[in-house]
């Protein structure tokens, strides 16, 4: 069963009042059963408060029988739905239900004086009728809130069709998390699944996936944070910054790439065939000279530029980790520690952070780490990958977080943050020269669309972002489904 959050003014869990109750979708050839209030012109799905000792199907029954006069059995749990509203924080379960039978109204003193009635109304009407909940913004909250409600829960019980894309999308992964901002402002989430099959935890708005290369995005942020300190420009040569290890071209003389080539991939490093993948989280650990160098299976390929940065386009995690030795090198500590400092802790992050197997340990006593499925839906062994290339795909995070992130770029771009400077925004959104489509870190899409993508043997995730209209939307999986983005449905969701 799916969950929804609607985020409101306490998404931080500040309400002092919450509220349980359930609803029901009770359709008949075409029709579905909604309650009108007469005075008020307000339309509802039946359904009120859980009164104590009741279950919620119990309640859904007792419900609509004494808002509509009509017996029911319910048939499925549709959806789970929180709300966040000023001091409340409402939870439901959204019933598809069947009439068995004719009961008897029993409306209260309030009910009646709406002129609360039952109406049988065609259910693309009731949606339509809904869909306009953002109108009632500037007038009745409580309206705006109630159809985005109903909204939300007709749209859940259409998408359960077979032939719906959500729903093959929902049953492709073993576990699915989303986050959505709308161009209103208004954020939701929604999850279903399990984080761990073998464990039996359900995912839920803590749970934590791998990025995997999303991390590419978040990298170019701690750059550009450095280049607003003067520690490093980026458009200098990156072995202006580097000392135990230098980037040759193949002939052995250095590299002129730039840091800015390299965030775009554009600097013609080429990684090895069938690298950056499978390490086990109980292997050895690899040292990052060592994947540079090209001295093990997980990048056989010394790291060298081999074509004239800027000539062509070659997406390269082995640039990324030049990128990481360099920052490790500049400031004189681990990576994960600089981009804590500048991104993480800045935007007051606490389930976003780079997997070094110290962190995964720390994090797996929490129990809110996604499990990493194979294409064939087997767990991998240790539960999760070992990702020493940090800067090209270690980070984990839960999408709310990601759309934090996402608004937070999107107001720097914007010019209205303190967190990044508008400049250093624009110039990870400047299209590359050649490349148009390519930014740093990050991929532009036209109509002001910025999409990151990361695609690993334990999950498959993306972020995309409208810096014009704020929209946001990051999905995150624990199963590599085989197939890209555009095919397992994830581009088409977000």
């Amino acid at each position: 069963m799916k969950t929804v959050e609607i985020l409101g003014a306490n998404r931080f869990e500040t309400y002092t009042k919450m509220r349980k109750g359930s609803r029901a979708i009770i359709v008949q050839d075409g029709n579905i059963l909604l309650t009108h209030e007469l005075n008020s012109g307000w339309w509802l799905l039946p359904g009120g408060g859980q009164e104590e000792g009741e279950t919620p199907e119990d309640c859904v029954i007792r419900e609509v029988e004494e808002e509509t006069g009509v017996l029911v059995r319910p048939l499925r749990k549709v959806l789970f739905m929180k709300e966040y509203y000023e001091e409340y924080c409402y939870t439901g379960y959204f019933f598809t239900c069947e009439v068995i039978g004719k009961g008897q109204m029993n409306l209260t003193d309030a009910e009646i004086r709406r002129g609360v009635q039952p109406e049988w109304i065609p259910l693309q009407d009731a949606i339509d009728l809904f869909s306009k909940h953002e109108s009632y913004a500037d007038v009745n909250e409580e309206k705006r809130g109630s159809y985005q409600r109903e909204y939300i829960a007709l749209k859940e019980y259409l998408e359960l069709g077979p032939e719906s894309i959500e729903r093959q999308v929902y049953e492709r992964f073993p576990g699915v998390s989303c986050a959505y901002r709308d161009a209103a402002g208004r954020e939701t989430l929604k999850y279903d699944g399990v984080a761990d099959k073998e464990n039996c935890i359900p995912v839920d708005s803590n749970t934590v996936f791998s990025a995997c290369s999303i991390s590419k995005f978040f990298t170019a942020i701690t750059v550009m944070k450095l280049q607003e300190q003067d520690i490093l420009n980026i458009d200098e040569p990156v072995n202006s910054y580097l000392h135990q290890w230098k980037l040759l071209t193949v002939d052995g003389k250095e590299s002129d790439a730039t840091i800015r080539s390299i965030l775009s991939h554009t600097s013609g490093i080429v990684d090895g065939e069938d690298s950056f993948y499978g390490l086990r989280r109980f292997d050895p650990e690899i040292a990052l000279l060592d994947i540079l160098e090209g001295r093990t299976a997980y990048n056989k390929r010394r790291t060298t530029t081999e074509k004239q940065p800027g000539t062509e386009f070659e997406y390269s995690d082995a640039g990324y980790c030049v990128l990481q030795l360099m920052i490790q090198e500049i400031m004189q500590c681990s990576f994960e520690e600089v981009a804590s400092k500048y991104v993480f802790e800045p935007l007051h992050l606490k389930q976003t952070f780079f997997a070094s197997l110290q962190n995964i340990e720390l994090r797996e006593k929490m129990r809110n780490m996604a499990a990493g499925y194979d294409s064939e839906g087997l767990l991998i062994p240790g539960k999760y990958p070992q990702i020493p290339d940090l800067a090209a795909s270690g980070v984990w995070s839960t999408p709310g977080e990601m759309m934090t992130i996402a608004k937070a770029f999107i107001e720097a771009a914007n010019g209205r943050s303190s967190f990044l400077r508008r400049e250093s925004a624009q110039e990870i959104i400047r299209p590359t020269e050649h490349f148009p489509w390519v930014g740093l870190g990050i991929f532009l899409r036209g109509d002001n669309t910025l999409v990151s993508q990361g695609w690993g043997e334990n999950g498959q995730s993306i972020l995309k972002m409208n810096i014009r209209t704020g929209e946001v939307a990051a999905l995150m999986t624990n199963q590599d489904p085989g197939v890209d983005q555009t095919e397992s449905g994830l581009d088409t969701l977000s």
